[in-house]
């Protein structure tokens, strides 16, 4: 029998599944190293430029470009990262933890997010522009430099300026 009341249900919960998919961000996250992050503070977005070119890389210039990224970025030290964001959000409600990933659910934010932690960057999927993950990377490492390479968009986590 037909309801009203399950097809509007339906229908929202459908759009909401459209948008979330549509409009999510990622950003890539790196560790750059000190003396680059020195250089290209006041410039970013030449950091970003020579970051993107890398993203886009041919596969036969990989070599090349995984020597480039290495003398560029750190190493994240992804057991350590992953255990202190784990340790320190462990008891909020709208964190979770699956094997590899950190999720914030935050329906009063309408926010949803999730943190992989890799070896060579961190990859923040979400809904928002301004992710509560930045939050805690900035007590991390507030030189971590954020592209989002679709949107074309990067910044220093400490440039950030948050309005209490």
């Amino acid at each position: 029998m037909y309801c009203p009341y399950q097809f509007r249900h339906f229908f929202y919960l459908s759009f909401y599944i459209l948008y979330l998919v549509i409009f999510m961000r990622t950003y890539y996250i790196f560790d750059v190293k000190e003396e680059f992050v020195n250089l290209y503070q006041d410039r970013p977005s030449s950091l970003y430029s020579i970051l993107k070119q890398l993203f886009y890389l041919n596969k036969k210039d990989l070599t090349y470009g995984v020597q480039v990224f290495s003398s560029l970025t750190n190493k994240i030290p992804r057991l350590s990262l992953d255990k202190q964001i784990y340790i320190k959000y462990h008891k909020d409600m709208v964190y979770t933890k699956t094997d590899t990933e950190h999720i914030i659910n935050n329906l009063y934010k309408d926010e949803i997010s999730i943190l992989t932690v890799k070896n060579s960057h961190l990859l923040l999927t979400t809904n928002h522009s301004f992710s509560s993950f930045f939050h805690i990377l900035i007590d991390y490492n507030p030189s971590y430099f954020v592209c989002d390479f679709k949107n074309q968009d990067y910044f220093f986590l400490n440039d950030i300026k948050i309005l209490v």
